[in-house]
């Protein structure tokens, strides 16, 4: 297997990205002796309102992984975590600011049946945060996504700085030699049922919008980059209907356009991209419009 000189952290840390001045910077390091390069090279998690990026200097020694490709990359052999594990998280909701959050909004036994359905645990860590277990469409789990948030307002929680507090179960667990490998948040959902299937990119879009609209099985992509092949794959037989953020029609289409060629049937809304809605926006910021479509 070819090996490159150069990879993206992947500990959670952030530095000042050079273009926008956020803290959202992950920096490049050579992989044989874990140093970061140059502080120029890396790649802004910003991916709508900034997304810079820059390779380090030597071309043929930078990790591919990250440069744009046409052709589906091989899955690498995944590592799981043991179905136990996240049967212990579901749990302790009372310190869950996610599901406190929901509760604020939404009738108790409907919220109870979405985080029963999309496994929705709670972890210790940030003082109490949500994780969002991915299981894939066999029932194996992949990892889980814990994140903190504001248990008011449902947003996400962040230091001082402005870096969101968010992690991975695997990371936690410290399990050794753990391959991750991620698949849609609720893939899990395929097997149940052939009802109409819906992606965005939040987690905690997935779970409000199966509250608003609980005909449709919505599924999450965790990221504006998660719309690709390797997790869309085991939709290949259905019928997709795709919301990207506001800001991600164009990027989100371009794939669609790519695996419909490969015979998937998906389809691209435009809707959250009016004028009058800001970047970033999600479903979850617009219901309401969310409801005239489906009507």
């Amino acid at each position: 297997m070819k090996t490159y000189k150069y990879s993206l952290d992947k500990s959670s840390r952030k530095f000042e990205c050079p273009k926008c001045g956020k803290k959202t910077f992950v920096r490049y390091k050579n992989t044989e002796n874990l140093q970061y390069a140059e502080p120029e090279f890396g790649r802004c998690d910003r991916e709508i309102n900034c997304a810079h990026l820059s390779y380090p200097d030597s071309t043929p020694s930078y990790n591919l992984e990250y440069m744009p490709s046409t052709q589906p990359k091989p899955s690498p052999k995944p590592s799981y975590i043991s179905y136990s594990i996240l049967d212990s998280s579901l749990k302790k909701y009372e310190i869950n600011p996610m599901v406190k959050y929901l509760y604020s909004k939404y009738d108790s036994t409907k919220v109870d049946e979405a985080i029963r359905n999309y496994n929705v645990g709670t972890s210790t860590q940030y003082s109490g945060s949500t994780v969002y277990w991915q299981v894939d469409n066999t029932g194996q789990v992949r990892t889980g996504k814990v994140m903190a948030y504001d248990e008011t307002t449902g947003k996400r929680a962040k230091t001082k700085d402005g870096t969101a507090l968010i992690n991975w179960a695997h990371n936690f667990l410290k399990i050794p030699e753990f391959i991750p490998n991620q698949c849609l948040f609720g893939l899990h959902l395929l097997k149940k049922d052939k009802k109409p299937i819906a992606v965005v990119e939040s987690e905690k879009t997935a779970i409000i919008m199966s509250l608003e609209l609980p005909n449709i099985t919505w599924m999450a992509t965790g990221s504006l980059n998660g719309f690709k092949h390797d997790y869309l794959k085991p939709l290949k037989d259905s019928k997709i209907i795709a919301f990207p953020d506001k800001g991600g029609y164009e990027m989100w289409l371009k794939t669609a356009k790519d695996l419909n060629k490969m015979g998937f049937n998906i389809k691209v809304s435009k809707e959250l991209e009016r004028p009058n809605f800001e970047d970033g926006w999600d479903l979850a910021d617009v219901i309401n419009s969310a409801n005239e479509i489906f009507q």
